[in-house]
This record gives C-alpha cells, sequence and structure tokens, in this order.
C-alpha cells in the first residue's frame, strides 16, 4: 500500500499538518482562492505564464516579501476557470493550474498540456508550526539550473541546497550555503523547461531529489509560502519571465567590463600609484585598481589611513589621470568609538539594528567592537549614502561591499536582532538574507542620486534574488587551484541563469598562491567573464599579471587585449542583459536546449559568450590537446581559422598561449582596437569577423555614450549586421535600425572567413571595389575589405 493511502489526507504523523479538501472556491478577474481543510491556496496570474501560489494559513498573518520584485503594473490576464467533479481548471493562453479537490494537490501544465510541476499526491503543500513546505513530483529525467552562487556540478539535481547568506572562505565543492541566496531555479522535464521562485527570505532548503527519487522540495522556516511557477518552454524565456519579476541589471559604466586589479591590499599611496604606472608602463591595459581594507583608519568606515594616504584627493586624482578608476572597500561595521563621528550620528539618528528591547546590537569585526546600520530604513540608507556620495566627489569611482552577510567574528550574528522594514520591524530570521541586498541598493541609489547623470558601479558579495538591480557580484573568497577554476565557471553560470548577468570570480584564487600556468589559464577565463578582476589575499605573493614571468605575462597581456579588442561585442551583451535578463556567460543548453550533450558533465565548463562565441577553457595543468564538444552547424576556431563541423566532439591543440574560441556559423563578431584602458581615444576602426553560412542570425551591435543614463532615453545606436551565402554569392548587410547616440566616424575593416578563392566581383552598394580595397590571403582563407562606415545602409556584395 502507498504512503498516500496508507495516510488520510491531512495527517500529521510527520508532525507536518498537510492542505486538505477543497471547501470553497473564490473566483476573482487574475486568478482564485480555493479554501481547503486547514488553510488557503491563492492562486494569481502575473503573466500569461506566470502564475503565483500563495498558501493562506488560518492561524498566520500573510506578510508578503516585496524587496525582491520591481512592483511593475502587470498586464491584465485572460483567465478561465472550469471547475468539474473531481478538479477545478485555471487556464490561460500560455498555462493551465490543475487544483484537485481531494487535498488540494495542484499540477501545473504547460500550454500544450505537458505536465511541468506537480504536486507530491500523499504530501503537497504543508506546515509545522513556522516552517512551510511543498513537495513536488520527480521526474526521472529531471533537471535543475541556477539558484544562484552555489557550489557543485550545474545541473543541481541530488543535493539539498541552503539559502542563508553565509560568510565561508576557502569554500570547496560541497560547501553550502555560501554568500549569496537566490531562492530561484529553472527546471527541465521532458525537454520543456520552467522555473519557481520562492518569495521568501528565511532559511530556506531545496531539496532537489536528494535521498530519494520520489520528490523535490523547498521550504522556508518561516513566513508565508509564496512562490511563482513559469512556464515558458525555453530557458532563455524563464529567466526572462524571472527578470521581468525581479529586474535586471542597469546598464553599467563601460570601463568596468576593463580589466580590475587588487589585493588585500596595496598601500601605501606611493604602492598603488607604483602600480598603475607599471601597468602603463607595460603596455598592459587596466581600468580600476582596489583599495581593500588597508586604506582606512582602524578600519574606521569612510575614513582614510593618515600615514599611509595622507593625501587621497591628490592620488585619486593622479589615478584618474592615468585612466584608472578606484574603488574601494566599504564593510558595514561601524566601529563603536565615541570619538568617531559616523558612530556618534549613528546613534543619534538611530541608524544601527537593535536588540528587541532597544539596546543597539554590538558585535565585533574587523574594525572591533561594531554597530550595524539598519539598511531598511530609507532614512538610514540615505544617511549612509551621502557618506558614498562623499567619497565620490574625492575621485572614488565605485564601491564594493563586502562582509555584508553579514559577518562577524563567530559567525553568528543574532536572528534575534531587529530591522525596521517599510511595514515594520522584522527580526533577522527574514532580514538576514536581505541585509546584503539593501546594502547594495543604498549604495546604488546614493551614488546615482549623487551624480544623476553617471552611472553607479556597484559590486557586492552578500545578495538575495532581484539584488542584480543594483551590484555586480562576484563569488567570494575562492581558492588558488584548478579545482577552483572550473567551480567558478560553474558557478558563473549558476548565477548567471539566476537574473545575476553582471558576476565573475577572483582570477587566480584569493587564498593560496596560483602556479604561472593555473593564473595564465585564469586569466583566459576572465576575459570571457562578465565580471574581470584580480585579486588574493594579503599573505600571498603578488598577482599581477607579471608576476609568474615574462611568457606568463605575454599570456595574461594577450588575454587581457583580447578582452579590449571584444568590447563592443561584450558591451552589446551586457545591454542584452538589460534588456532580456539573458547572462552574458551561457551554458550550450542556452541556445541547445534540445541536444542531449549541452548538458553532459563532460562539458559544463564550456561556455557561450553570446549566441556567437563558444569558449572551451583549459582547466587542467598540462593539457595540449583538449576535446571540445560543438552543437550542431559549423564552427570556426579563431585562433586557427579551422572550421569544424558540429554535432561531435572535436580535438584541437591547446598550448599555453591558446584559448580554444569558435565563431558560430552565421555568427558576426565586432572588434576593435586594444586600448590601455576604456574611453582612451576613439576607435578609428570597427573590424566585423564574419562567417558567413545559408542562415543570417547576424548581430544586432548596440552601442551609447557608456556613462550616462541617455540610453534609457534613446540615446542609443543599434546597427543591425546580417551575413548570408549561398549559391557562390556572399551579401554583408549593414542597418542602422535606431540613431540616438552619434558615433564618431571610422572604418570598417570586414574579415570574411572561410574563403578559399578570391572573389570575381566585390562591390559596396552597387559600385565595384578596387583592388586596393581589398585582399585574399589563402593560407588563412580570409578575405579582407577596408571601407569606410558611411549612412544608414551599406551592403557588401562578393560573387565567386
Amino acid at each position: 500500500m502507498s504512503v498516500a493511502a496508507a495516510l488520510p489526507l491531512g495527517a500529521t504523523a510527520s508532525g507536518y499538518s498537510f492542505l486538505g479538501d477543497l471547501r470553497a472556491f473564490e473566483r476573482n478577474d487574475a486568478g482564485a482562492t480555493a479554501s481547503c481543510d486547514g488553510a488557503a491556496l491563492r492562486l494569481h496570474f502575473v503573466e500569461d505564464d506566470v502564475v503565483r501560489v500563495t498558501l493562506l494559513r488560518e492561524d498566520r498573518r500573510p506578510r508578503l516579501l516585496t524587496h525582491a520584485l520591481v512592483g511593475r503594473e502587470p498586464d491584465p490576464v485572460e483567465v478561465t476557470v472550469e471547475q468539474g467533479k473531481d478538479a477545478t481548471v485555471l487556464a490561460t493562453a500560455a498555462m493551465r493550474v490543475e487544483l484537485a479537490h481531494r487535498g488540494c494537490r495542484m499540477t501545473v501544465f504547460d500550454g500544450a498540456g505537458h505536465v511541468l510541476v506537480q504536486d507530491d499526491s500523499g504530501m503537497g503543500t504543508g506546515w509545522d508550526g513556522n516552517e512551510v513546505r511543498t513537495w513536488k513530483r520527480i521526474a526521472g529525467d529531471e533537471r535543475f539550473f541556477g539558484l544562484g552562487e552555489k557550489s557543485g556540478d550545474v545541473d543541481k539535481r541530488a543535493r539539498e541546497w541552503v539559502m542563508w547568506n553565509s560568510d565561508t572562505p576557502g569554500y570547496g565543492d560541497a560547501s553550502d550555503p555560501l554568500y549569496q541566496s537566490i531562492p530561484f531555479f529553472v527546471g527541465l522535464r521532458e525537454g520543456r523547461s520552467y522555473g519557481v521562485f520562492l518569495n521568501n527570505s528565511h532559511r530556506s532548503r531545496f531539496n532537489l531529489g536528494a535521498g530519494n527519487h520520489r520528490y523535490y522540495s523547498f521550504s522556508a522556516e518561516g513566513g508565508t509560502l509564496d512562490y511563482f511557477v513559469f512556464a515558458a518552454p525555453r530557458i532563455a524565456e524563464v529567466v526572462a519571465d524571472y527578470t521581468a519579476l525581479t529586474g535586471r541589471i542597469p546598464m553599467p559604466p563601460r570601463w568596468a567590463l576593463g580589466f580590475q586589479q587588487s589585493r588585500w591590499s596595496y598601500y601605501p599611496d606611493s604602492e598603488v600609484l607604483s602600480l598603475a604606472r607599471r601597468f602603463r608602463e607595460r603596455g598592459i591595459p587596466a581600468d580600476v585598481i582596489y583599495l581593500d581594507i588597508h586604506y582606512m583608519d582602524g578600519y574606521r568606515v569612510f575614513s582614510w589611513d593618515p600615514q599611509r594616504f595622507p593625501r587621497p584627493a591628490v592620488m585619486l586624482d593622479e589615478l584618474g589621470d592615468m585612466g584608472f578608476k578606484p574603488i574601494v572597500i566599504v564593510d558595514p561595521g561601524v566601529k563603536e568609538d565615541p570619538d568617531y563621528p559616523i558612530a556618534r550620528e549613528g546613534l543619534a539618528g538611530d541608524h544601527f539594528v537593535r536588540y528587541p528591547d532597544g539596546e543597539t546590537y554590538v558585535g565585533s569585526v574587523w574594525p572591533g567592537r561594531s554597530y550595524f546600520p539598519d539598511f531598511a530604513r530609507a532614512a538610514t540608507r540615505a544617511w549612509w549614502g551621502g557618506y558614498l556620495a562623499r567619497l565620490r566627489e574625492q575621485g572614488v569611482r565605485g564601491i564594493w561591499n563586502d562582509m555584508n552577510e553579514p559577518a562577524v567574528w563567530g559567525k553568528a550574528f543574532p536572528n534575534e536582532v531587529l530591522m525596521r522594514d517599510a511595514d515594520g520591524a522584522a527580526d533577522f530570521k527574514r532580514m538576514h538574507n536581505l541585509y546584503g541586498h539593501l546594502m547594495a541598493q543604498a549604495t546604488y541609489e546614493s551614488l546615482r542620486a549623487a551624480r544623476p547623470d553617471e552611472r553607479p558601479f556597484v559590486l557586492t558579495r552578500a545578495g538575495f534574488a532581484g539584488t542584480q538591480r543594483w551590484s555586480a557580484v562576484w563569488t567570494g573568497d575562492n581558492v588558488a587551484s584548478w579545482e577552483h577554476l572550473q567551480l567558478g565557471i560553474r558557478m558563473m553560470i549558476g548565477l548567471g541563469l539566476s537574473g545575476a548577468a553582471f558576476n565573475g570570480t577572483d582570477v587566480g584564487g584569493f587564498e593560496g598562491t596560483p602556479s604561472g600556468e593555473l593564473f595564465a589559464r585564469w586569466m583566459q577565463v576572465g576575459a570571457f567573464s562578465p565580471f574581470f578582476r584580480a585579486h588574493t589575499a594579503h599573505d600571498t605573493p603578488g598577482q599581477e599579471p607579471w608576476s609568474f614571468g615574462e611568457r606568463i605575462e605575454a599570456v595574461a597581456a594577450d588575454a587581457i587585449r583580447q578582452r579590449y579588442r571584444l568590447m563592443p561585442y561584450l558591451y552589446t551583451l551586457f545591454h542584452q542583459a538589460h534588456d532580456s535578463g539573458a547572462p552574458v556567460l551561457r551554458p550550450l543548453f542556452w541556445h541547445h536546449q534540445d541536444d542531449a550533450q549541452a548538458y553532459a558533465r563532460e562539458w559544463q565548463h564550456q561556455f557561450l559568450v553570446g549566441r556567437q562565441l563558444l569558449v572551451a577553457p583549459v582547466t587542467a595543468p598540462g593539457v595540449a590537446l583538449q576535446k571540445v564538444y560543438l552543437p550542431a552547424g559549423r564552427w570556426l576556431e579563431l585562433g586557427t581559422g579551422e572550421v569544424f563541423e558540429g554535432g561531435r566532439a572535436v580535438t584541437v591543440e591547446t598550448p599555453l598561449e591558446r584559448l580554444p574560441v569558435f565563431l558560430a556559423e552565421g555568427g558576426i563578431l565586432p572588434s576593435q582596437e586594444a586600448m590601455q584602458y576604456v574611453g582612451e581615444r576613439d576607435s578609428g576602426t570597427l573590424t566585423l569577423d564574419v562567417f558567413a553560412g545559408a542562415n543570417d542570425d547576424g548581430f544586432d551591435l548596440y552601442e551609447d555614450d557608456g556613462r550616462s543614463h541617455d540610453h534609457e532615453r534613446g540615446g542609443y545606436r543599434l546597427t543591425r549586421l546580417r551575413a548570408q551565402r549561398d549559391d557562390g554569392v556572399l551579401r554583408l548587410d549593414r542597418e542602422v535600425v535606431h540613431d540616438g547616440h552619434r558615433v564618431p566616424a571610422r572604418m570598417l575593416e570586414l574579415r570574411l572567413h572561410d574563403i578559399a578563392e578570391p572573389p570575381v566581383e566585390l562591390s559596396l552598394d552597387g559600385t565595384r571595389l578596387q583592388d586596393k580595397a581589398w585582399h585574399h590571403d589563402p593560407a588563412t582563407r580570409v578575405l579582407s575589405v577596408r571601407v569606410r562606415e558611411h549612412g544608414a545602409r551599406q551592403s557588401l556584395l562578393a560573387r565567386w
């Protein structure tokens, strides 16, 4: 006899109470509320393919979380309701929710009638005191991706994952939880995607088939069971729906895509300036230098050490003159010091978190005994933001929020401490996972208010769902090992699938010292990571591009220069993330969802950068030959010019100087001249590498000023680039489809790949090109054409 048959629905032998039978059903415009024995379920359709499910308990007042949601006004959704003898069905144009009358068990179908999410028949939804949980039937082929910053494989199945922001230095592949909590995953069942977002900030658990083959479940230790189910058929659409709900990354300043150099710590000011000069003297591009905690006076936030940095504004100006954008670390702990103005003001303004009896909480962290700002209060965010604005006026260009899990020595920030949220006081059981999110909000909003026409840059260690609206993220205190290089790639993929598109690792590893080979391979990965920063701990040797000898310096410098050359392509991908939520760094299955090999563990360290580029990094020592899986289609290896048929694994040579990068057929890759820093000068040439085929995927190149918010008012240019090759004819079209931003005059360097013979005819806009305007190299099979960019449309035609 099955468990469901042995125990009546609603049985509490396990300690849980379960939803009982349907007793009443009340319809509204966007869904319905079903009253069941013991509680009620509210079903609210946010979109045609998004339903919100909320458990309404008779013994609990619902207090729904708003911090992760953007609060937009949704379009009305047409919902039909059909009540049958055993079940009631609510349907939209894209999904169907069936509620069984016995036990109020819910099943979510896509528009074609395929099961996506199905309550376990014996348990469904239940609670045990403050804990709320729902159990879902797991299919044999079900996969789970996302959950934000998590260790393990890209597929999160067969483990239980905890959402509780934790300072976990030197974490490993089995470590959990880590610094950020994003309770959202993308599921894949019989090839069809769906998503689930648990809108609850309490400590939560996602058991994705760990220790059983019957169910997956998600739960929270308090608050309301409030979750969204997304029923889009493609993974990209699920992430788009999720980020429409929780927000997308703002367009970053373009310089934030440049190379960033950090360590714990560069000091005094003479060392910082010497570091900057060495980059420029060696001709290695870089945009950012970080100042870690040793720039402060006794770790007092918003202070400068008077011996190490006696004239900070002068130093910051000198860095700016060399093209560097200095970023400083800002920790939330405020030193308990009666002579310290920040501490006095914070106490006087009631800006610090408190115990329930009103006493100000004091914990120990870098400054010693410290207070912690109550970032849930708008007044506190504004007070804190005023000091951030002063840093910006001194010449600081970005803020690095650290230790904001919040971390304290002993790793036990008290749960009973209170923050005062917009709807009343709330303890840290509810607010702990939101602390870093609210600190990031305070930072972004204050920087934008201080410089309304300048894009802020914020980096955070801790966060929650929706933090991507305020900040870039990185994967915390990793380790200098080959295992962590691999883990970092998987973590970046997971973060991107969870809405946090602007993410990266500490290149080279924070703890320990990499070998030269590991550092070089990590720099190659960093060049294609959304956030590209080298960083290391205070007790390690230097970890700059030149720290490992001439050969490694040459490899590292080449990776950095490649990053700067690809800036037009990468910047466009950031706009795609801003516009649709699509990650910059994508798993193979993002664009190849129906390819079983795209999910194989063997290939999980390969990734796509946008649609066009496939990167297959070397993640183990001494690898001179590497197997690479290429999805269906033809692929051009950019380093060698060799063309491969996809749908299979191929073997490529991988000397230390080579990172295998492939351009998909139909792809157009824009690039520019490498510069010492972003904006050093106008790029006089836009290069387009074209691998034309029968399809014309092409590329839509996005450009704006890279610094202001004019793009929000239409101040950008969008250029549609398309190439097609068939029956001895290759056609390349360029069309400006939105022209709200002036681009300086420039040349177009067109490199047409896989061209065995020179054309018999080559024309631009119907005018035959002179021989001096183009060149064919039979050795590389590249046809190079150089023309001036002009007008809204241009068309190159080649015939053989």
